[in-house]
């Protein structure tokens, strides 16, 4: 794997708990190894969604809703607070995503507002964040209820409506929304039911032409298609983890993308899923899995995946007495660093 070590974020209350672990950590003869403890703690006074993003060497860490940037050094473990990182948001319309989009930093509030992180001369290494005046013609004028979102290449996103069970991407260059339409071969109807065409659970990843995210047990793949200046997404592709017998719930799990097998060209994901919240044991369980997907190139030189299997998997444990008490986690996420 490319990105060997895994950070993953639990968080309770006003509290998130960053947890460390890597590929050694999951090799089956340290299936006893001791439970992880906290790699960084960041604080808080709010109990809502705290958004998290890599940049170089670097974990940061920003509120749904005040001022202020967590800076955590993964290299040095040196936790900064950036007090004048500061933005032009009503309390009504919180941030619901904060992403890296090629060189920039954009966060995304719920009536679909995107702003650029923009870093200040004085002080210096200071940001702010700075609207993005952008078409919305495409956008109806209301919130949205997000239920994921993917990086497209170095200029666009893409973000999944629960309310309309639809996608919209966003065009850095152009500052303009649109709207992902399901694909459907020339004189065939589209579907009446969109909802299994474009669900996308929280942060999914692009590669070679396909959007991966969490399902029920597994993963799904959409291939992204651009035809006469608009994108659709073509029917899904499950890959269900059929080695695992634990009940894997898409709403707990989290992706991220871990590089590629050098001689196969296999694409290669870390998957974590926290503890259901109805089962109470003395300590936290996460589970870990490296899987690799297998692919073929098609006609249009996209890779599509045409298999599955797991390269390792591990379940870990979280001290609760010393972090945090399973009835109060309200969201897990994970990120890979490479080093």
């Amino acid at each position: 794997m490319d990105k060997h070590l895994l950070f993953i974020i639990c968080q309770a209350g006003s509290q998130s708990f960053i947890y460390k672990t890597s590929l050694m950590d999951l090799i089956p003869r340290l299936g006893i190894a001791p439970p992880l403890k906290p790699h960084y703690i960041v604080h808080g006074d709010d109990d809502g969604q705290r958004h998290f993003f890599v940049t170089s060497s670097e974990l940061c860490a920003v509120s749904f809703l005040k001022d202020g940037m967590h800076v955590l050094n993964l290299d040095t473990r040196r936790q900064d607070f950036d007090h004048l990182a500061r933005r032009p948001v009503s309390p009504f319309d919180p941030f619901v995503m904060v992403i890296q989009v090629g060189c920039a930093t954009l966060a995304l509030t719920e009536t679909l507002h995107v702003y650029r992180q923009s870093h200040l001369i004085r002080p210096t290494g200071s940001t702010s964040w700075v609207r993005c005046v952008a078409d919305r013609s495409h956008l109806l004028d209301r919130k949205v209820k997000l239920s994921g979102y993917v990086v497209v290449g170095d200029d666009s996103f893409i973000v999944c409506d629960t309310v309309t069970c639809s996608c919209l991407r966003f065009d850095l260059n152009a500052k303009q929304w649109h709207v992902v339409m399901p694909w459907a071969p020339l004189g065939e109807c589209l579907p009446r039911d969109m909802s299994r065409y474009s669900f996308l659970n929280g942060r999914c990843v692009f590669v070679d032409g396909f959007i991966y995210t969490c399902s029920r047990n597994g993963l799904a793949a959409y291939e992204l298609l651009s035809e006469n200046h608009c994108v659709y997404l073509k029917d899904p592709i499950f890959f269900p983890f059929s080695w695992k017998s634990e009940d894997w719930q898409s709403e707990r799990m989290c992706l991220d993308y871990a590089g590629k097998d050098v001689s196969s060209g296999a694409i290669l994901f870390w998957v974590v899923q926290g503890l259901q919240i109805k089962s109470r044991p003395l300590k936290n369980q996460l589970w870990i899995t490296g899987v690799q997907v297998k692919t073929e190139k098609t006609s249009s030189k996209s890779m599509k995946p045409v298999g599955i299997k797991h390269v390792v998997s591990a379940t870990r444990l979280i001290d609760q007495e010393k972090t945090i008490d399973q009835k109060e986690v309200i969201s897990t996420r994970c990120c890979a660093v490479s080093f």
